[in-house]
């Protein structure tokens, strides 16, 4: 049994996976360098734009009406940025990528025109101007994974061209992304969600990140503030439009202003997003958990849909060990190895466990001695984390009447085939296990036996009918028998090879 060290270390050896690794995307139109607008030209601008940017501190930035000298101040602004882009017109605006050099890697990049001939400077159907799109291709340092960001800016007058935009922006997209990876699009489309180019992106498989994010929204729904106020209602044309595997946690129009001054007549937008999110693998149970090489993490990296701890009441600590530590000071708590990392986790991957699903993590405490006072003990332990989508059950030392007196069935029981017969635990009861060496002796070679096979159906038949599931630990760890029993009517693979039984399962 290994002792673990929670050192400063060992935490920030943990920090990619509590959320570090996603990636903040935003799209800002500052508004061309206009000496017109006085007070709100440019260069009175700038010291409300570059506290901003810095704040939000966003990976990538889509900014729209860029002109070259605007560039050259963003540049000094955001010293680790580099951009992706080039003017739409000699001297003219820029939809520049502006991306953080620390975390992305570019891999390719260029910009075409929204219109007929998108590879020659043109002016689309019925545009006024010229309009352009830039794209880049991107590797996330942090995940190695890549992905696509294209930014826009659509016409303000032409309907047709805003419509026909939108629809070549969806061919370039398929025409690149032959890869199938992750794509963000950001951009001024000039146009409201209800209008025809929003719903042509929309039907095309494209996201509002807005109607997407886990969390709800940040700020007000308009996007467009004229310099007087924080959103003028109706006017929603500045997006994050995403596609393929990722989730997007968080959502925000940032309404910010500086003693009624506005950075820019439209406000920015940012979306925070996670490339290939963790997604579960039903039926996986993460079996004697803290003995993986990152405890509670490889668990969630690999899906698990049940985890297990072993837990000692030791000194009023909840210590996290197999056998009782010689050392108890040298054992993790329940609290620093799973309930604490648990709330980080959800609070980073929106509120959830899995971003792609709403079902709770079952966390398996296996109570190795004085079952009373440990579960007294358990109760204490959560009284800050009840919060968490995470079904708690009991096994080991089990202190059933404790269990069974509970108003509401909180800590549950991890139930035993006698326990069948007892009516009045149904209601606490989500899981009956056993050993596997208890029904079955086929250890994966030749034909199984056939009594004891009949037998094995029928306890997963009584134990469905009673709403719960079945579990059979110390099974061998070899795919043909995980397949047997699920056939039979098992519903969990008991892992201690967390990725070979992920791979199984995902094959079934």
């Amino acid at each position: 049994m290994r002792y673990f060290f929670l050192s400063l270390s060992f935490l920030l050896a943990l920090s990619p996976m509590l959320g570090q690794a996603t990636l903040k995307v935003m799209t800002f139109n500052i508004r061309y360098n206009n000496p017109g607008d006085g007070d709100n030209a440019w260069p009175r601008r700038l010291e409300l734009v570059e506290p901003l940017l810095r704040f939000h501190s966003p990976d990538i930035i889509g900014v729209q009406e860029a002109l070259p000298d605007q560039m050259e101040d963003l540049q000094r602004m955001l010293p680790d940025y580099a951009s992706e882009g080039i003017a739409r017109t000699d001297g003219g605006e820029f939809s520049a990528i502006w991306y953080r050099r620390s975390r992305l890697t570019k891999l390719a990049g260029s910009t075409f025109y929204l219109s007929p001939t998108p590879a020659s400077l043109s002016t689309g159907w019925d545009a006024a101007l010229p309009r352009i799109v830039t794209w880049a291709k991107f590797m996330d340092n942090a995940s190695g994974h890549s992905f696509y960001c294209f930014n826009t800016h659509f016409d303000h007058i032409g309907e047709m061209a805003r419509e026909n935009s939108a629809r070549l922006i969806l061919h370039a997209i398929d025409s690149l992304n032959t890869e199938k990876l992750p794509v963000v699009l950001t951009g001024d489309f000039n146009a409201p969600p209800e209008s025809a180019p929003i719903q042509t992106l929309l039907a095309g498989n494209m996201l509002d990140s807005r109607d997407v994010s886990l969390f709800p929204a940040h700020g007000p729904d308009a996007t467009w503030s004229g310099w007087t106020m924080a959103g003028e209602p109706g006017r929603r044309i500045d997006f994050v439009f995403v596609r393929g595997d990722l989730a997007v946690y968080r959502h925000a129009t940032l309404a910010e202003s500086f003693s009624g001054r506005f950075p820019s007549d439209h406000l920015p937008v940012m979306a925070e997003v996670e490339l290939y999110p963790p997604a579960a693998t039903p039926r996986l149970h993460a079996h004697n958990d803290y003995e993986q090489e990152r405890p509670l993490f490889d668990a969630l990296a690999h899906g698990a849909a049940s985890i297990e701890a072993d837990v000692w009441l030791i000194d009023g600590q909840l210590r996290v060990s197999h056998l009782r530590p010689l050392k108890p000071e040298q054992a993790p708590t329940l609290t620093e190895l799973y309930l604490q990392p648990m709330a980080e986790w959800v609070n980073a991957h929106g509120g959830r466990v899995y971003p792609g699903s709403d079902q709770p993590l079952q966390l398996m405490i296996d109570i190795k001695q004085d079952g009373e006072a440990t579960f007294l003990a358990l109760e204490n332990a959560f009284a800050n984390y009840r919060w968490l989508p995470v079904s708690i059950v009991l096994s080991g030392d089990r202190p059933i009447d404790l269990i069974a007196a509970q108003p509401a069935p909180f800590l549950q029981l991890d139930g035993r085939p006698d326990d069948l017969e007892k009516k009045e635990l149904e209601a606490f009861m989500p899981m009956v296990s056993l050993p596997y060496s208890a029904v079955l002796s086929w250890k994966g070679k030749g034909q199984p036996d056939e009594q004891e096979t009949e037998a094995l159906r029928q306890l997963a038949k009584k134990v469905h009918q009673q709403g719960a599931t079945l579990r059979l630990w110390g099974a061998p760890q070899d795919e043909d028998v995980w397949s047997f029993i699920l056939n039979v009517g098992v519903d969990w693979v008991n892992a201690d090879d967390l990725k070979r039984a992920k791979g199984f399962l995902k094959k079934q």
